[in-house]
């Protein structure tokens, strides 16, 4: 009997430290990350940004200023991350239609894109676009997608 009372005690000793570890823990972990909402996007995007999406998934073409405009995306990936340059060219714009109905989850757009058609990205409802826009905002935003949420930078 007193043998058993002694697995009970250490049973529910052990239980009680392994409790207070982690809620211990998690509040110093909580107490560490103090950062504000800014620096965490910021941080967010940054990371974001060394991603990239195969640019053999795009069609484009040379638009009227020597650079690459996307018109199409062959990808199956629903993330799309817009390239800053395909094959040495810089990709400065998303043409119309760009990407219909590819019911994209998530599209990161750099800073190099200066110009979006306005239905570039119909048929990709609730799609969640996450812009590094350093000089401004890009103009028509959601660019045809239905109840698309934007995140500036």
């Amino acid at each position: 009997m007193k043998k058993n009372g002694f697995v009970t005690s250490a049973l529910l000793y052990g239980i009680l430290s392994l409790f207070l570890v982690l809620v211990l823990g998690t509040i110093s972990i909580l107490a560490n990350r103090k950062l504000d909402n800014d620096k965490i996007k910021e941080s967010a995007l940054d990371d974001v940004q060394r991603l990239s999406t195969d640019a053999s998934y795009f069609t484009y073409v040379q638009n009227s200023r020597g650079n690459l405009s996307i018109t199409g995306y062959n990808g199956s990936e629903l993330t799309v991350f817009i390239p800053d340059t395909i094959n040495g060219v810089v990709v400065d714009s998303i043409g119309a239609g760009a990407f219909l109905n590819k019911k994209l989850i998530n599209v990161t757009i750099r800073s190099n894109i200066i110009e979006i058609a306005s239905d570039a990205f119909s048929g990709n409802d609730e799609v969640v676009f996450f812009i590094k826009k350093i000089d401004g905002s890009i103009m028509g935003a959601p660019w045809g997608a239905n109840n698309a949420t934007v995140h500036w930078n």
